[in-house]
């Protein structure tokens, strides 16, 4: 009995989907209906508006349990961030609920989940910007190293660019190493800081003036400091 509810759910999920010109389904990918009824309480109509902070841990939950999806389910889920995200005027207009639909499509591995992600580095808000970049990180792979030494060089915003230098770091990509050893001429100081530690977890290296990773990114190591050196830059 509780196999077919699930089944029922998942269907009724799915004529949302391909329901995609109704005033129905673009209410429901604003308002986030639970697609496969994984967190519908039994109580609960099947189609509920919900408040953001349902809608948030919706996601959330969603993201812990994606490796129970099916690809098609993935798939369809990612499909349903999509609509709630760029229909329109129809769209999700919550910052917080935005922000964590980017961190939850990161761990579906479909294409459409990096379009999407792609598009999220040019919302207008700078908070939505920064969560893409962690999603980014934390989905990894070439096209991640890539968008953020873009981001890293190009957004005007010094907490996203900050956020790209970071997920650089998370990475661990030598290829976003050039990335970073450009951001060491930045004339901000804080950009230049997250982009020595970045450096550091990326190559393992301990060098603490600027002008040592300089040499480095340019191909020229210097030695490393001796631990009394460390101490007295501790002290």
């Amino acid at each position: 009995m509780r196999g077919c509810h699930g089944k029922l759910l998942r269907a009724f999920g799915l004529c949302l989907f391909l329901a995609g010109g109704s005033g129905c389904a673009q209410q429901a990918a604003k308002k986030w209906y639970d697609p496969f009824g994984l967190f519908v309480k039994k109580e609960e109509p099947t189609v509920k508006i919900k408040t953001s902070a349902e809608r948030i841990k919706i996601l959330r939950d969603l993201a812990k349990r994606a490796d129970e999806l099916t690809p098609d389910e993935q798939q369809q889920a990612t499909e349903e961030i999509r609509k709630s995200l760029v229909n329109g005027n129809e769209n999700e207009d919550d910052i917080l609920v935005r922000a964590q639909m980017l961190r939850t499509v990161a761990v579906f591995p479909n294409p459409l989940a990096g379009q999407i992600l792609t598009v999220g580095l040019n919302d207008p808000d700078t908070d939505v910007r920064v969560a893409c970049c962690e999603a980014w990180g934390q989905r990894g792979g070439d096209e991640a190293v890539r968008l953020m030494a873009e981001t890293l060089s190009g957004d005007t915003d010094t907490d996203v660019r900050l956020a790209a230098a970071r997920s650089l770091g998370v990475l661990k990509d030598p290829k976003g190493a050039p990335a970073l050893g450009a951001a060491l001429d930045d004339h901000n100081p804080a950009i230049q800081f997250r982009a020595i530690e970045s450096l550091r977890q990326i190559t393992g290296k301990t060098y603490i003036d600027i002008k040592d990773w300089r040499q480095f990114v340019q191909g020229q190591p210097p030695e490393e400091p001796s631990i009394a050196a460390r101490l007295r830059q501790l002290f």
